[in-house]
């Protein structure tokens, strides 16, 4: 037998920051839909809020299939240009493409317009998808390392906060350059824009580490000696998977959270902070600001609490940081402070959770990798990207049904007593509850810092052992 003496490639610093910067493309589109779908749905297409609330819990019923599905097609994946990027680079543009056709308005029926916001929004789900599920996945093979995981995301997220700052502080002064918030052409050439510089990113973002993410010329031959694994068995990987479980009911909750403050943040400073929509903001600049620090801060944090306490602490200031803007809101007089206080610490604390929770989905792979036996990352994370949008369709289906139902009128330029009260209860009781649930999932979640460490070595050990298996024909 002939030596291969090809190394398996490894992953640099350098490949951290180039493959987060795809977030950026991502974030531009998740949080212009998470933040200005549902407003744009009421004020610019002109269907109410209640039904917009029906399209986005539509497709998500759709979103049940494809997403786990797509996980499975990338898990089994092996091209000559790697088992991620192919996907990341055929859907970006169908993505961009997706996100300009949401935020358009056409002059249709009544009838027509819901059946418009209907087929967009689910293609547009599904383009996100093919796109999101790979790009999550692809940090488990930069490396073992579970708090240096954890760092890959603040980097990630760093670049995300980039676009969060976009979305929340340029994007309607962006807007009334282009000919004003209520302007539906307006829209149209922000997405244009906006769509086609993320559909760039996303190519650069996956080409960046596509001598980490090669063909595996093994592959095929170490699965015809290997039994095939049954479907019953690929999907334990979901089923009998106790982090992951925990981790996703702790991220949905706390996504619940921020998505119902998210996409009614709109509303609130326009309508209970009497138009104060230019303090938004600064909200963005805080996000990214905390958003980079933390690339510094994240990989010391989590080697010493792990992600387990982390998280339940976190969860915990994210519930007496909420309070300010819900007590000066009873009083029936709000306090700008109070107000951007809560907006900017939440800022805070999210940006934490949401880098630990990704992290932790990829860790809740290789407990099922080390529990069960089966490899099944993209299947994992397309479970991640499901709760995601869930979230997303949840919380604003829950905000429009009950906008609706206390008498929203987007004619008006004051809403009524119980509306505001509405939207106020929303952006603070609401994520309590969420922070609260998260918290206690955490609590359950069966890795704690010393067996991540456990789990690390046995990784370490697998890849060496893998290595000294590929280096003989």
């Amino acid at each position: 037998m002939a030596a291969n003496n090809q190394a398996k490639p490894k992953a640099t610093e350098l490949h951290y920051w180039l493959y987060s910067t795809g977030n950026f493309a991502n974030n531009i589109i998740f949080m212009m839909v998470g933040t200005y779908i549902s407003y744009f749905y009421t004020n610019i297409l002109g269907i109410s809020p209640f039904m917009a609330g029906v399209v986005f819990m539509v497709a998500r019923l759709v979103d049940a299939f494809t997403d786990p599905l797509m996980g499975i097609i990338v898990d089994k994946t092996n091209t000559k240009i790697g088992k991620y990027r192919p996907w990341i680079i055929a859907g970006a543009p169908f993505l961009g493409i997706m996100f300009v056709l949401l935020f358009t308005a056409p002059n249709f029926s009544m009838t027509g317009k819901v059946v418009y916001a209907f087929v967009t929004y689910i293609i547009y789900s599904l383009a996100w998808t093919i796109v999101q599920i790979p790009q999550l996945a692809l940090p488990a093979i930069l490396t073992n390392d579970i708090a240096k995981r954890t760092r890959i995301q603040a980097i990630f997220q760093a670049f995300g906060s980039i676009a969060a700052l976009v979305v929340s502080a340029w994007a309607l002064p962006i807007l009334d350059k282009l000919g004003g918030q209520d302007n539906a052409e307006a829209w149209f050439k922000f997405t244009v824009i906006f769509g086609a510089i993320s559909t760039v990113i996303f190519i650069l973002s996956a080409m960046s580490v596509k001598d980490v993410d090669v063909y595996d010329s093994e592959a095929k031959q170490k699965q015809t000696a290997n039994k095939e694994i049954s479907l019953k068995e690929t999907f334990s990987v979901i089923t009998k998977n106790k982090a992951l479980l925990c981790v996703l009911i702790a991220y949905g909750t706390d996504m619940f959270a921020y998505q119902i403050s998210n996409s009614l943040r709109m509303y609130f400073f326009k309508y209970n902070m009497s138009g104060r929509t230019d303090l938004i903001t600064y909200i963005g600049y805080a996000s990214t600001f905390v958003g980079f620090a933390l690339v510094i801060f994240i990989q010391p944090f989590v080697k010493k609490t792990g992600k387990r306490a982390g998280i339940i602490g976190i969860e915990a200031l994210a519930i007496l940081v909420t309070l300010p803007m819900l007590i000066t809101g009873l009083k029936g007089s709000y306090s700008v402070s109070a107000v951007m206080f809560t907006y900017i610490a939440i800022a805070f604390t999210w940006t934490i959770n949401n880098m630990l929770s990704r992290s932790a989905v990829l860790d809740s792979a290789n407990y099922a990798q080390m529990t069960l036996g089966v490899n099944g990352t993209a299947l994992v994370n397309s479970t991640f990207t499901f709760v995601n949008k869930c979230c997303q369709a949840f919380s604003m289906f829950f905000s429009g049904m009950i906008l609706s139902a206390t008498g929203f009128n987007k004619d008006v330029t004051e809403q009524t007593p119980g509306c505001l009260k509405a939207i106020l209860l929303l952006c603070t009781i609401g994520p309590i509850v969420g922070y609260l649930c998260s918290l206690i999932a955490m609590y359950f979640y069966p890795l704690t810092r010393k067996g991540e460490i456990e789990m690390q070595e046995k990784l370490d050990k697998m890849d060496i052992k893998n290595s000294e298996d590929d280096l003989v024909l």
